[in-house]
């Protein structure tokens, strides 16, 4: 029988990050979640209240490192222990690059880079301090192409590889492990944002060599493989959940 874990995922009240956190409380974990919209958070509370299902949340705003550290701190009083940290959060507003202004890349790199360090440098000493701890990232496909959501957010996202690889180079042999999902074309809001119009998803999935747009099953199922001990030895990698599209079409 699988061993219950604490689990926390930040930005975790929508999109990719709230159908893991249902996931994983269906599972019994200890499932805390955290988000900026408290009013999505709590609505999924008491959604899966309803459930018989129990999950702990915290607003959060990425970008204040003071906000994240208390967080962090509050988690490990309460459970002890982070097993597994998920890193969901994040932002884009489709603008071209002609288009981009600078208030808009500051907010994007803020959210989507500088909020994910910050994730990060607050769990890894307490993942050392218990001897070892699982961080997977949702990243973008977007960083490898440079397309979908703009050259800001392609650019944080990069930001995210690279962040990823520097950490799992360092702390490997100390028991963190770390990896990056990298989806496109998830069936999430924010693709709705994007491709707003029947028309417009039915021309991008004609790019997709399995011609479907993805789910946020396939987002779950991935997080929980590397999440699993059956990922003990993938390190440091970026797992593409895009249908074939990026190297394929």
């Amino acid at each position: 029988m699988e061993q219950k874990k604490a689990i926390l995922v930040i930005g975790g009240a929508a999109g990719i990050g709230k159908d893991y956190v249902k996931n994983r409380a269906a599972r019994g974990d200890s499932v805390i979640f955290t988000d900026l919209n408290k009013e999505a958070g709590e609505a999924l509370v008491n959604e899966l209240a309803l459930k018989g299902k129990e999950a702990t949340f915290f607003q959060h705003d990425v970008t204040d490192w003071e906000n994240t550290k208390g967080i962090i701190k509050k988690v490990i009083k309460q459970f002890g222990r982070i097993d597994t940290l998920v890193h969901s959060a994040g932002i884009t507003v489709s603008k071209s690059f002609e288009e981009l202004t600078f208030p808009t890349w500051k907010k994007t790199i803020s959210v989507n880079l500088t909020g994910l360090f910050y994730a990060v440098k607050a769990v890894i000493p307490e993942m050392l301090h218990h001897k070892g701890g699982n961080i997977i990232i949702i990243g973008s496909g977007s960083a490898i192409t440079g397309t979908g959501g703009g050259v800001h957010y392609a650019a944080s996202k990069g930001g995210a590889f690279g962040l990823m690889r520097s950490i799992a180079s360092k702390y490997s042999h100390l028991g963190i492990k770390i990896n990056l999902v990298a989806p496109r074309v998830i069936q999430t809001e924010m693709l709705d944002r994007l491709y707003p119009t029947e028309e417009s998803l039915e021309k991008l999935v004609q790019k997709i060599p399995v011609r479907k747009i993805g789910t946020l099953s396939d987002t779950t199922n991935a997080i929980n493989f590397l999440a699993s001990k059956e990922s003990d030895y993938i390190q440091g990698q970026v797992l593409l959940i895009d249908g074939g599209r990026t190297f394929l079409s």
